[in-house]
């Protein structure tokens, strides 16, 4: 959400400017590097009255959080996309969290501040918080309640200056505090960052606020897909404490040393709005296409016997969710587990692949179809882990359906891709690994034990999850030995 689309934050950054006066403005240029930006926004709102504190991104995998001990579960990440998450200081006076190392709670009247420069180019970034209630960690374990608190700023939403979201400076603000929202509206055009500030709203009538021990917890996470460029990403990676900002800003207590009760009074923000999925425009006309591809690739394998796997819904939408209390604890649910509005999601059951048995997933390729910026298809391992294995993304995906219906004049809608354990050089097979997954072996996970679970990123039309009524779902087909 940003001021545009919220005439109420509009209104009420027009009194604040009443109220604090005006703020120096700077030229609205992308810069380079945001220490200048930075700096302007820690005098803007050291003027205004606020606690500013510094905190750290942290390149963050699911995976490597399990195997290190840290995590009771991977919670089915996507391996080749890294995630981008945070550690904030605590403020005095505070309950500690305990959901994970990252999270946070977070004072009625504070916000949480992300300045920085966007990624080099990819398919696909977003910009998400989460609310946590539970435990990450293997000390307490499941179940976790972990529901996205809005529709995430993503590479398509985002605002930004001209035509591109990549090498652009941003802002996110997350609070659920109207007074502070505006007020850090105006600290950040102070900054010379108000055309390219983005709002993650955490509504008090959803979520509890608070830095007491009854108040939720909250993460923050960036994802990204497909980088252009490797080199270049691994660059920005590699430099994220300069390309990325994260602060916790409040308004001054009277205490220094407690600091948990607020200093404004009520003021909630409402739910924010969400984007509708669907266009009226959808896949099924290649249904036919479809089950000819099904049926050739059958053919392809005399020598086997073949299994259709079936493919369904797969994490539950994040406020129905919630509503639900749909916490995951797999096998027996998986709840949101952080799966945002942004994408739709299905997936296999888990299944048990036999020797010399291997996978074809295959369906229509929502990206060519238009139905998706960016998908994927990814392998899981262990029905109460959800380890990742590995991920083959929309562009590797284009047209590997050829091998099979090369003929037809639609080829390039589809996809078709295999997964095996035996070694292959052949094109669009993908082996899956075996041996340990985690070198330390007290971290067992279960490799005959899959899951294949299949993602669509935001539609362009809609900027938001395809809808599920449009797509044609993936399929997914199991070949063993005769």
């Amino acid at each position: 959400m940003n001021r545009k689309e919220n005439p109420v934050l509009a209104v009420a950054v027009a009194v604040v400017v009443t109220l604090v006066g005006t703020w120096p403005c700077v030229a609205q240029t992308p810069p380079d590097r945001i220490d200048d930006e930075v700096s302007r926004f820690r005098w803007a709102a050291s003027r205004a009255g606020f606690v500013v504190q510094e905190g750290l991104p942290v390149k963050t995998n699911l995976n490597d959080l399990y195997c290190d001990g840290s995590m009771w579960a991977p919670l089915y990440p996507n391996p080749n996309s890294p995630y981008i998450s945070s550690v904030l200081p605590h403020v005095p006076g505070q309950a500690d969290p305990v959901a994970s190392s990252g999270s946070f709670r977070l004072r009625e009247d504070e916000a949480v501040v992300v300045i920085g420069v966007t990624p080099p180019r990819m398919a696909y970034f977003s910009f998400n918080f989460h609310m946590l209630r539970g435990s990450l960690s293997t000390e307490i374990g499941p179940p976790i309640l972990w529901i996205p608190v809005a529709d995430p700023v993503s590479s398509l939403t985002l605002q930004k200056h001209g035509s591109t979201p990549f090498h652009q400076p941003f802002a996110v603000v997350a609070t659920g505090h109207r007074k502070t929202l505006a007020l850090v509206y105006q600290m950040l055009h102070a900054a010379g960052l108000g055309a390219v500030t983005n709002d993650q709203v955490i509504s008090p009538s959803l979520f509890r606020l608070g830095l007491g021990s009854g108040s939720d917890e909250f993460i923050f996470a960036m994802r990204t897909a497909v980088p252009a460029n490797q080199v270049e990403f691994n660059g920005y990676l590699d430099a994220l404490r300069r390309e990325v900002r994260i602060f916790r800003v409040r308004p001054k207590s009277v205490s220094e040393d407690s600091q948990v009760t607020p200093v404004f009074a009520a003021d909630p923000l409402p739910v924010p709005r969400q984007r509708a999925s669907g266009t009226g425009t959808s896949e099924l006309d290649l249904n036919p296409t479809l089950q000819m591809l099904r049926q050739r690739i059958i053919d392809t394998h005399p020598g086997y016997s073949t299994t259709d796997i079936r493919v369904d819904h797969w994490f539950e939408e994040p406020y129905p969710g919630l509503q639900r209390d749909m916490a995951t604890f797999l096998p027996q649910q998986d709840g949101v587990a952080g799966a945002t509005t942004d994408a739709t999601y299905l997936a296999s059951a888990n299944f048990t692949l036999p020797d010399r048995s291997f996978l074809v997933a295959y369906g229509t390729h929502h990206r060519a179809t238009g139905k998706a910026t960016y998908s994927s298809v990814a392998v899981y391992a262990d029905e109460t882990l959800g380890a990742g294995l590995v991920t083959v993304q929309s562009p590797d995906l284009q047209g590997s359906a050829r091998d099979y219906i090369h003929d037809q004049p639609n080829a390039d809608m589809f996809y078709a891709w295999t997964f095996t354990r035996e070694g292959s050089h052949a094109d669009h097979v993908t082996q899956l690994p075996t041996g340990n997954f985690c070198q330390d072996p007290g971290r067992p996970v279960d490799l005959n034990t899959l899951r294949v679970g299949f993602r669509a990123y935001a539609e362009p039309a809609t900027k938001t999850h395809p809808a599920k009524s449009e797509i044609l779902f993936d399929r997914l087909l199991m070949f063993t030995p005769k």
